[in-house]
């Protein structure tokens, strides 16, 4: 039975690696459509780009700090969640055709990469081996 969970498991975060890479690369299909809708300069279109690294920089030490109070799992869902309301905003974005307000969900929607990279990471091994984990 424990074989099973653990198999089910990584099949999970695998899927979320999955899910979460593909939506981020398509950043680079957004930008054209943005341009466009927007009439944006080179220097708006490279901040969609640029999305990625801008939360990296905003969020890093936030997530490092709710993995250690928090610890792994939660970590895992609460960037589930701050991916799914960057995903939900993309709907009045559309409505309200605001590129600032598209960039802010964009930045939300990729602010989840620090949770999901520092939290699931050390998650597979520890389902391999059952070594306890630093924090949970």
């Amino acid at each position: 039975m424990e074989n099973k969970r653990s198999t089910l498991a990584v099949i999970l975060i695998t899927s979320l690696f999955f899910l979460w890479g593909f939506a981020h690369n398509l950043d680079p299909i957004l930008i054209p459509h943005l341009k466009r809708s927007f009439t944006l300069t080179t220097v708006q279109a490279t901040l969609v780009d640029s999305a990625v690294f801008i939360a990296y920089f905003v969020m890093a030490l936030p997530a490092g700090i709710i993995m250690k109070k928090y610890g792994y799992k939660s970590g895992i869902i609460i960037g589930l969640l701050i991916f799914s309301v960057g995903c939900y905003l993309f709907l009045p974005a559309a409505q309200v055709q605001s590129y600032n307000f598209f960039l802010a969900a964009l930045l939300l929607l990729h602010a989840d990469s620090l949770f999901w990279k520092q939290q699931q990471t050390p998650i597979l091994p520890w389902l391999e081996n059952r070594k306890p984990l630093l924090s949970d």
